[in-house]
């Protein structure tokens, strides 16, 4: 059996106590007022946990967010548990991690740094195993590969995950960009609140786009007509974000475009009766087109089919988008 966790009451002094985010901490991005109001009304009801270092100042263990609350409504002291100056990093960062996971619910970023500050001293088979789940986490390498990079990030990207503005997965392809063009994306992300996929895919365009036209990605986030429409004041963001993803999908396929539009001009001339669809091969690279038929009853099938036999014009189908290259 276990044995209990030793500490020792004591009253600390808040000027004794390092503040800045030590190696136990995960805490990231959050406010203090609601916790200021509790302590106000209640005092705190859980004592921070500390460690005295060799030079007399106290680390935080646990409580971090309740020590920085307490600072700002000016006490002068609180009651705190004082650990054994030998207790061990790992069981003080499990000591914090249950301390948190009990009582809210952890941020992506925080539980980055859970796994960040853990595998110091755990083998990344435990994480996966083990923490990952614990956190809520998929566990799998790929996922964990990107949340042990996530700390090192812009703080401006961090502030995105943590608020979900973007998804763990656009920040691990993210990473294999330089700062100035992820905190660019991010900028541009931040005011278009693109959702997960299209953030997925215009990452991708971008990257492709300066791949191919050899330059810079920043040079494509900052080409005029793109800053234009973000600056527009006249457009919403559902519009500003239709119309970004068009023009960066127009730039990496402008053959696929000029493709899908001749044959959209195309069919449109056909006259297809009302519920009727052909669809086009996917990119165009075969000729495997599908037809679709939209019907309440069988009587109303058998007239569209009858209609479509009639049609002139669906032999010319597949020669829509020629020449388009």
């Amino acid at each position: 059996m276990k044995k209990p966790l030793q500490s020792t009451p004591l009253r600390v002094e808040i000027s004794d106590i390092d503040l800045n985010p030590g190696p136990f901490c995960m805490s990231f991005n959050f406010s203090l007022e609601q916790l200021k109001s509790s302590i106000e009304r209640f005092g705190v009801l859980n004592a921070p946990y500390v460690i005295k270092g060799s030079d007399s100042r106290y680390t935080v263990v646990a409580g971090y967010r309740r020590l920085l609350a307490i600072r700002e409504l000016g006490w002068p002291e609180v009651l705190c548990h004082v650990l054994p100056g030998n207790f061990p990093p790992l069981e003080a960062l499990l000591l914090n991690l249950h301390d948190n996971i009990i009582h809210r619910k952890m941020n992506e970023i925080e539980k980055a740094m859970v796994l960040e500050r853990l595998n110091r001293y755990v083998k990344q088979e435990a994480l996966m195993k083990e923490f990952m789940p614990m956190l809520g986490i998929p566990a799998n390498k790929q996922n964990l590969d990107i949340l042990l990079q996530v700390p090192e990030l812009e703080e401006q990207l961090r502030i995105s995950i943590a608020t979900q503005r973007i998804s763990l997965r656009v920040a691990g392809l993210m990473m294999t960009l330089n700062s100035h063009d992820r905190l660019k994306i991010n900028e541009l992300f931040t005011v278009l609140k693109l959702s997960f996929n299209q953030q997925w895919e215009v990452i991708q365009w971008i990257v492709e786009i300066a791949s191919r036209e050899g330059r810079p990605p920043k040079e494509i986030l900052e080409d005029d007509a793109l800053t234009e429409i973000v600056h527009d004041s006249t457009m919403s963001n559902p519009i500003k974000s239709k119309t970004i993803v068009k023009m960066l999908r127009r730039r990496r396929f402008p053959s696929l475009v000029k493709a899908e539009n001749a044959f959209k001009k195309g069919v449109s001339k056909l006259a297809l009766p009302k519920g009727v669809k052909i669809i086009p091969p996917p990119f165009f690279e075969n000729r495997n087109y599908r037809l679709e038929i939209g019907f309440s009853q069988g009587k109303d099938l058998q007239e569209k089919v009858e209609g479509l036999s009639r049609l002139p014009g669906l032999e010319q189908i597949t020669d829509f988008w020629k020449g388009t290259d």
